[in-house]
């Protein structure tokens, strides 16, 4: 009688990826997974949700004490554990196999829902590009077309064609992808550079905010957004308030979720040239250039759209300040259009400006305040910034798909997910079946994103983030303890006092990341929003516990999975 060979430890002896992906794929898939809506839609509108906060703060206190420290901590940890998967690979072995495994679930959920936001919310700056164009060439047709493109029926076909059309080209491996990726985000750097073009050399200038609204809606159009505005003072949501800390860590929230995609390298650690020198570029350098970029947008919106004091005193407003002990100086017509938006609805201020309702800007992108500040000799420019920032969205798509199928993979090649899909195909060394996945997971999101609503979507990914984070940098500040075999891995082997650096800075980044746990679940509905997360991670727990049980009665050796890294 022959003997059963006995089965691998891991799926394959070799994962079947390849090492094609320099520092600059590197930082470009840290840098288009993590600029987009976060900043240029969330930081808009977070002087209407936080009327106390303000911005830039809360993007530097969230990019110093979060971001920082998770990037260096993932950074450190993926050099010593170059593998896919990213905090899959160094939860599972350096702190708990079922934790690590359900941190990685949750964050999978994030990251699917996020990918359906994302087409969603560059349609909104598409549209804003069309409208901006059809006020500057005076074009029927284009604003016609802007419509359309914002409406919903527009939203479900093109997210659902962009999800698709990217699921396609990330079939032909990182080669074809890392260069799309190259490309769009050198178009999106271009687009962040011209945002700050355009609101330093002209939204600087005395008036020019005024000017440039009243330029495209007509004379005193500023004026009554200001004006209607202060007469709903009483109403809960009007956004004028004194500055508060309270509010400005609350506007935290959409800064976190700005941040998130500081660490998308390590999830293709198996698939980097030079591991170390790449994450250290792309993830702690690149936190650094991300984090002046967030800090100085918002500063520099928020300075040139502050209501003139000559305007609220026009408009009777200062009363209202006095009464509410607001300085003028704290009044911005972001949140006041914003505002008028959510509370009468687009017909409505269209009725109010004295203009058809498609010549309307959404309120709740930067767009919106960019286009309106450049003369009309300057068209071109107008619609070549709102194009431009349209693919600053856009190009979040294939990084969101690459994090996405890399942990689906790594699950399935340490065998506690379907087998088939740590397949990679033979000539592009693609996970195809991963990828498959992914692809039905983005079009759910897609579809759930106008369910759930905007705001609420991403806060809910965002606390699922966050404890995959927490998680992250809870085995990074305990791994020298209770892993010194992969500790001697380190590039960076530091000591204060005797105690590691990753140790030290691991905890720091654990407790700031814990603190955004804690108001991320702030923002939620405990009876829809909580049960849903728990029933997802509980989902996640009997997959686990299920493929435990199924390698054991294999005869698979599961404690050893986790104790040795995967294969390259």
């Amino acid at each position: 009688m022959g003997t059963e060979e006995a089965p691998t430890l891991f799926v394959r002896r070799a994962s079947g990826l390849v090492r094609t992906i320099g520092p600059f794929t590197a930082f470009m898939i840290v840098f288009t997974h993590t600029v987009g809506g976060g900043i240029h839609k969330l930081a808009v509108i977070a002087s209407y949700s936080s009327p106390g906060a303000f911005i830039p703060y809360s993007f530097l206190v969230t990019g110093i004490l979060a971001g920082l420290t998770t990037a260096f901590v993932y950074s450190v940890m993926g050099s010593m554990m170059p593998r896919t998967g990213g905090d899959y690979i160094f939860i599972t072995r350096g702190l708990s196999p079922a934790l690590g495994f359900i941190a990685s679930w949750g964050f999978w959920f994030t990251e699917v829902l996020s990918f359906g936001i994302i087409a969603w919310y560059s349609i909104d700056f598409f549209a804003t590009a069309l409208t901006a164009g059809g006020i500057a060439l005076k074009s029927t047709d284009w604003l016609n077309a802007a419509q359309w493109v914002a409406s919903a029926e527009a939203h479900w076909i093109l997210g659902i064609l962009f999800v698709l059309i990217f699921s396609i080209i990330a079939l032909f491996g990182m080669r074809v992808y890392g260069w799309l990726i190259n490309i769009l985000g050198t178009l999106a750097i271009i687009g962040c550079i011209t945002n700050l073009i355009i609101l330093a050399g002209w939204g600087l200038a005395p008036g020019a905010s005024v000017a440039g609204w009243n330029r495209i809606y007509g004379q005193g159009a500023y004026e009554k957004i200001v004006q209607k505005a202060f007469q709903m003072s009483d109403n809960p949501a009007f956004p004028v308030a004194p500055f508060s800390w309270s509010d400005t860590m609350r506007a935290g929230i959409g800064a976190i979720w700005a941040y998130i995609g500081i660490t998308a390298a390590v999830y293709v650690g198996g698939e980097l040239k030079s591991p170390t020198a790449s994450l250290l570029i792309a993830q702690v350098l690149g936190t650094v250039l991300i984090m002046s970029y967030y800090i100085t947008l918002p500063f520099l919106v928020y300075s040139a759209w502050v209501v003139p004091q000559d305007v609220l005193q026009k408009v009777g407003a200062m009363p209202v300040l006095q009464k509410l002990g607001v300085p003028p100086d704290r009044v911005y017509f972001t949140a006041l259009y914003q505002f008028l938006m959510d509370q009468l609805g687009p017909a409505e201020v269209a009725k109010l400006l004295g203009v058809p309702q498609n010549m309307l800007m959404p309120g709740g992108v930067v767009v919106t305040y960019t286009v309106a500040l450049l003369p009309p000799e300057l068209a071109w420019f107008q619609v070549l910034n709102a194009t431009l920032v349209g693919i600053v969205l856009l190009k979040d798509i294939p990084a969101f798909f690459v994090v996405c199928s890399r942990m689906i993979f790594a699950w399935a090649f340490d065998r506690f997910f379907p087998e088939v899909f740590a397949a990679v195909n033979a000539r592009f060394h693609s996970p195809h079946w991963a990828i498959a996945l992914v692809l039905v997971g983005g079009i759910a999101g897609v579809l759930l994103n106008i369910l759930s609503g905007e705001w609420l979507a991403s806060v809910d990914t965002t606390m699922l983030y966050q404890f995959s984070v927490m998680c992250g940098a809870l085995a990074g500040a305990v791994l020298p303890y209770l892993r010194a075999d992969l500790y001697e891995k380190s590039p960076l082997k530091v000591e204060i006092a005797k105690v590691p650096l990753i140790s030290i800075i691991g905890a720091l980044a654990f407790a700031v990341n814990f603190y955004f746990l804690i108001v991320a679940g702030s923002w939620l509905n405990i009876e829809k929003d909580l049960v849903m997360q728990s029933a997802w991670m509980g989902i996640g727990a009997y997959i686990f516990l299920g493929f435990l049980i199924y390698n054991q009665k294999r005869g698979i050796d599961v404690k050893t999975i986790y104790t040795e890294i995967p294969p390259a």
